[in-house]
């Protein structure tokens, strides 16, 4: 077997790999309820369009009563799963089936993307430690938006790479019209596709070029165009007299930047990713020390990287949004790429596969990453969820064997609403979101607030009365003992 045998074998078992990882992990997950913001980004918004029949696909203001649209997010993601219910059925399995599809699609461009960067007896490593990441694993398990996005922007970042404007177009619109943050990514990769030109010094960025490469975006910016337009002549601005708008509102105080910018640290570098931003650091310093010329295609994913990056350093001063470490996926991935690249520049073979290993390890471990119940946990972005879905069931049959009234019982996040958007029962079970209900259902996977996280260890107030335990998940249901005291007064 001669060494190019050799290594296409490598990487044909890296390929093969990862696609059983993915594949078995969605078996796994095939009837997961939806978690997380999917109740809202697909459920809910899915049941605009599958409950009135498509008689309008325009998304209903954020205020509105039971069923809402999230208004600054295009509805794409609901529309299509309306569209796939109605095909094959209203199931879970729908949802999952369909994120495995894109993550087929993920894995292809993946390969082809890194086959442009890297030597053939490295780009099987690299596969692998960038699809392992585990916001990205835990992303593909729920189901989740964001893993639509993150794929539509390897796919427009490749077609950028290849100068593909067909396959461009393609992958913009998916990516700006999946959510906000996709339209901030496609607007970045704009000024890039257009700073590629100067970088190849082929074509001069000159308004002619520059309209030839502006082309694949157009479709997509004229769709959201309109959307927004009719969204803003319907409902007026997005975040007025919404539960979301203190979100969008500037920081009140300094004490709240710094909170915001500590905030933006943890879900950056939390689930092992911190091993990647140490080496990365130290590979720029040492690029800069030794004043080595980027490649082309280097230039491009670290401009990317910078705008990104930039991007959300400066929502730390002018929003309060809560950062999640599914919003920071595509910079990390840039980030991997180019520290992956660096290390291949300036380490021996020997070392080079060492970091690799340490690397993988450490995004591994990142499923392991559960802090304490008073620091919240991104459970979006680790496996160590996974047993939340069954310990959830056990809880509502607990309820159903000892009859106790919905209307009494409350729940943190993901516990409360309505089972019809969470597990597509037709047989709809509400459970409220007050703290001051007869029962109240615990998670530490619903990132209670600290203050009712202290009343619930008061005995004086709340007794538990069952508890439901597995891995790092726990579901607790408690009774307010002076409920019906006061009842009686």
């Amino acid at each position: 077997m001669n060494l190019n045998q050799l290594k296409y074998n490598k990487n044909l078992f890296f390929l093969i790999s990862v696609t059983l990882v993915y594949v078995i992990l969605q078996i796994v997950c095939i009837n997961n309820c939806y978690f997380w913001d999917n109740i809202q980004q697909i459920s809910k918004e899915a049941h605009l369009y599958y409950t009135n029949y498509f008689h309008s696909i325009s998304s209903p203001s954020n205020s509105t009563d039971v069923i809402v649209g999230t208004g600054y997010h295009p509805p794409l993601m609901g529309i299509m799963t309306a569209v796939l219910w109605e095909i094959f059925g209203y199931h879970l399995w729908v949802s999952h089936v369909f994120a495995l599809i894109w993550a087929i699609i993920l894995i292809i461009n993946v390969q082809k993307l890194l086959r442009l960067l890297f030597p053939e007896i490295y780009y099987g490593w690299v596969l692998v430690i960038v699809l392992m990441e585990s916001s990205l694993l835990t992303q593909f398990a729920i189901g989740s938006p964001d893993f639509i996005l993150f794929t539509a922007f390897v796919i427009s970042l490749r077609a950028v790479l290849e100068r593909k404007p067909v396959l461009l177009t393609i992958g913009i619109f998916f990516l700006c019209v999946i959510n906000m943050r996709g339209i901030f990514a496609g607007v970045i990769l704009l000024i890039v596709n257009i700073c590629f030109s100067y970088f190849e010094k082929v074509d001069k960025p000159t308004p002619r070029t520059i309209f030839k490469i502006i082309i694949p975006y157009i479709p997509t910016f004229v769709i959201l165009a309109v959307y927004f337009t009719n969204y803003f002549i319907v409902h007026g601005w997005f975040f007025s007299g919404t539960a979301t708008s203190g979100h969008y509102s500037t920081p009140t105080d300094l004490n709240r930047i710094i909170k915001h910018a500590a905030e933006f640290g943890l879900r950056s570098i939390e689930n092992g990713r911190f091993i990647v931003w140490f080496i990365g650091i130290y590979i720029a310093w040492l690029t800069l020390k030794t004043k080595t010329i980027l490649t082309r295609n280097e230039k491009v994913i670290l401009l990317c990287f910078l705008l990104l990056t930039g991007l959300y350093v400066l929502f730390i001063f002018i929003t309060q949004m809560p950062f999640s470490a599914r919003y920071f996926m595509p910079q990390f991935f840039l980030l991997t790429v180019l520290t992956l690249l660096g290390i291949l520049r300036f380490f021996n073979k020997r070392t080079i596969y060492s970091i690799c290993i340490l690397i993988l390890c450490m995004e591994l471990s990142g499923h392991l990453w559960i802090y304490p119940d008073r620091i919240a946990k991104s459970w979006d972005c680790t496996l160590a969820h996974l047993p939340f879905y069954e310990l959830r069931k056990e809880c509502f049959k607990y309820i159903d064997s000892k009859h106790l009234d919905s209307k009494e019982i409350s729940g943190g996040f993901c516990i409360y609403g309505n089972s019809r958007y969470i597990d597509l029962n037709k047989k709809e079970y509400t459970i409220g979101s007050n703290y001051n209900q007869k029962y109240f259902i615990y998670s530490n996977v619903s990132n209670v607030e600290d203050h009712f996280a202290k009343e619930l260890q008061n005995r004086n107030i709340w007794v538990p009365i069952k508890d439901f335990r597995k891995g790092y998940v726990l579901i607790i249901i408690y009774k307010n003992i002076t409920v019906n005291i006061n009842k009686k007064q």
